[in-house]
């Protein structure tokens, strides 16, 4: 037989002849714009094709700002929108104009992307100007994570033919790190938004923090300035059910949280130095959270837990008022109610029986306590309590009367096997009716004598409903 003079045909593209809808879905599946519009080499029928995607993943990682400017314009096409935006500006160091800002926002917006995520490096800086942050209507999750950069909302509600237009009607989830921005404007704006993240270090201007909303259920707040002389935190969401914050107070702090359905609390406040305090004590830290209950086979309930870190004063310190603006500091904290009191005392050689039971002593405290931990914190250093020291004033604490009648567990670390300690654990079996459970623990390298060690059982063997233990170290264990 001859051969063929024809030549052998190229095998067909059988994928080219695929209906539209089709070839966009298989352009959707390759999960990046830059893959998507990478299959305009493969033949006329694929050119241009994926700007007519519903939806695309583009992500523009550490180009410099003009090039992302660049690379904004050319995505943003007639009916194509972007489901994940994520934009990383590469370090450089210098200024960008507030209007050039402003300018690559507009151009993400009209992406309308659903998820937005923006930062910019450390070592670039927006001018102090403010920068005019778009309406993104689309998007359900925006992180905003920058340095002093203002932002202020332009859009308003407006009617239109169907109701009214809200600019962030979508949005769900917002995390804003290092932005200005004020939020009892900008809240309202956001109807559906359950979860919002707050970091304002940085912000000198940012004292004020005002969140109210009848959506959020988690808030997570980060306040490190140092420097403002004055914060103010209001929270107002009746559906809130977690709540994480932590603030670094150098002034007055306010607080107003209301928040009935609050389930979840974890609160931090540092105070760069000691501005309330009692005597010779002074307040360094305020916790509040809450403590999951653990058990090996049934779930406890959760209890929240007031959380004091107290010190001496190196100097002799007046307090202005001190009894009132001490109870009222640790009474703004308490964001919603509790039943456990941990206490971290450093206690440089000092007694503390008559400043803990005046804090016991506390209406919102005494009424509420059940659980009370109390650590003390020793220095490796020992330390000597001067002669006639006021923490041993009034004398007569070791007869005073207080009423912890809920208080049923108490626990005390750090214990240094000294008469005044015992004083104290004397007082506290005496004021607690409803005790069923105390656990003493011994300081690592100290041995009591057996003289303490005696007394310490007889107050034991005094209350057989409660049940006791002392961990005293090799001399003597108690139970």
């Amino acid at each position: 037989m001859g051969r063929s003079g024809k030549r052998s045909e190229r095998p067909a593209d059988l994928i080219s002849v695929l209906p539209e809808d089709l070839l966009l879905q298989i352009l959707e599946h390759l999960g990046s714009a830059r893959a998507a519009a990478g299959t305009s080499l493969l033949s006329r029928r694929w050119r241009g094709l994926w700007t007519r995607l519903p939806s695309l993943t583009l992500s523009l990682h550490d180009l410099p700002f003009g090039s992302i400017q660049t690379a904004l314009h050319r995505a943003a096409r007639p009916g194509v929108y972007i489901y994940h935006l994520n934009i990383r500006v590469a370090g450089q160091a210098g200024m960008i104009g507030s209007g050039s800002f402003s300018s690559l926002l507009l151009n993400a917006a009209s992406l309308s992307p659903v998820e937005l995520r923006l930062a910019l490096p450390r070592n670039l800086q927006v001018s102090c100007m403010d920068v005019t942050l778009p309406s993104f209507h689309r998007a359900t999750s925006m992180d905003l994570r920058a340095r002093a950069l203002h932002l202020t909302v332009f859009a308003k509600p407006h009617a239109v033919s169907n109701g009214c237009y809200v600019p962030f009607r979508s949005l769900e989830r917002l995390s804003l790190s290092g932005c200005h921005i004020d939020l009892a404007t900008f809240i309202p704006f956001c109807p559906r938004l359950r979860v919002l993240q707050v970091n304002t270090t940085g912000l000198i201007d940012m004292g004020n923090i005002a969140i109210h909303s009848a959506s959020l259920e988690e808030l997570v707040v980060e306040h490190g300035n140092r420097w403002t002389r004055r914060t103010h935190v209001s929270v107002d969401s009746p559906v809130l059910k977690q709540l994480t914050a932590s603030f670094h107070a150098c002034g007055n702090i306010g607080v107003s949280i209301l928040a009935p359905m609050l389930d979840k609390v974890w609160w931090r406040c540092s105070y760069a130095k000691p501005i309330y305090g009692l005597g010779l004590w002074g307040l360094s830290e305020v916790g509040f959270n809450t403590d999951a209950g653990r058990g090996a086979c049934v779930q406890l309930p959760s209890v929240h837990v007031l959380s004091l870190h107290i010190s001496p004063v190196q100097d002799s310190v007046s307090f202005p008022n001190a009894d009132l603006s001490f109870a009222a500091e640790i009474d703004k904290h308490m964001v919603t109610n509790f039943s456990g009191l941990d206490l971290h005392l450093s206690t440089k050689g000092h007694m503390f029986g008559t400043f803990v039971l005046h804090l016991l002593g506390m209406h919102r405290i005494h009424t509420a306590l059940r659980n009370l931990k109390i650590v003390l914190l020793r220095s490796e250093v020992k330390d000597a309590c001067p002669v006639n020291c006021l923490c041993d004033e009034p004398k007569n604490w070791r007869t005073e009367t207080i009423t912890l009648a809920d208080l049923e567990n108490m626990e005390i670390e750090g214990i240094g096997g000294e008469d005044h300690e015992f004083d104290f654990l004397k007082v506290i079996f005496g004021c607690a009716p409803v005790l069923k459970r105390v656990t003493v623990k011994l300081s690592d390298g100290v041995t009591p004598s057996v003289d303490w060690c005696t007394k310490v059982n007889n107050i034991f063997m005094a209350y057989p409903s409660v049940e006791c233990n002392a961990d005293l170290g090799q001399s003597c264990t108690l139970t």
